[in-house]
């Protein structure tokens, strides 16, 4: 079995999905701010969560697979080494993600809340995000940080000094140019919170909907190490 994706593909996609995404939550948001309140609830507003949770789970699992596979296939080619440990760092991330945003399948399976879970987690669920802050808001926001720094920012500055890339190694740790949608979507839907506007402020500037983004960047991120494999030899 050999995991490919062509870059033609994954240029489609890193560019479609997340403005085919907004545009919709756009529209719904305007045209039916009820359906959008269903679409933003979260699971202990809606048994098992509303559709973006969900979805949020949907789009983290192929970023994962894709980034396992990259690993384990082809971490000895990655140069320098250590950035096979960046990838695996982020796989892992992603694996927490996920896994939290499901309760782990507690809202699939309906399993009771262990004991030890009930007694620190402040929904009654079984998942870490909601004992402290240091598994939710505090990691959070440095992801965010990082996503418009390397995936909006830099690319940004790079383009204007006609440069290619700071260091060989920046290639393996940052996201490539063509994320660049999916940074500037997340970077609209996180100063939404910000604007006077109460449909955007309370819809589309949800907690909810801003972690959908921060998935699809993040698991078009993990996809993207598939197709640099197609066009260098000696690396991932």
């Amino acid at each position: 079995m050999n995991l490919k994706i062509t870059p033609q593909f994954f240029n489609i996609l890193a560019h479609s999905l997340p403005w085919v995404l907004f545009l919709f939550f756009v529209f719904t948001a305007y045209s039916d701010p009820a359906l959008m309140s269903l679409y933003t609830a979260k699971d202990d507003d809606i048994p098992g969560g509303g559709l973006i949770e969900n979805l949020t789970v949907i789009i983290l699992i192929p970023g994962i697979i894709a980034g396992l596979w990259a690993f384990l296939s082809y971490r000895n080619n990655m140069l320098p080494h250590w950035t096979k440990n960046w990838l695996l760092i982020w796989v892992l991330a992603c694996t927490y993600f996920a896994g939290e945003e499901a309760s782990w399948g507690q809202w699939y399976f309906e399993w009771e809340t262990p004991e030890l879970f009930s007694e620190i987690n402040d929904q009654n669920e079984t998942n870490l995000h909601n004992t402290s802050t240091w598994f939710d808001q505090k990691p959070r926001s440095l992801v965010e940080l990082w996503i418009f720094i390397t995936g909006l920012a830099l690319p940004i500055y790079l383009k204007l000094n006609n440069k290619h890339q700071l260091a060989d190694w920046h290639y393996w740790i940052n996201p490539i140019p063509n994320l660049i949608s999916a940074a500037f979507i997340f970077t609209l839907i996180r100063l939404a919170s910000f604007i006077d506007d109460q449909t955007i402020k309370h819809l589309l500037g949800s907690s909810e909907i801003r972690e959908l983004f921060i998935a699809i960047f993040l698991s078009l991120f993990l996809l993207s190490y598939l197709v640099r494999l197609r066009k260098t030899k000696n690396r991932i």
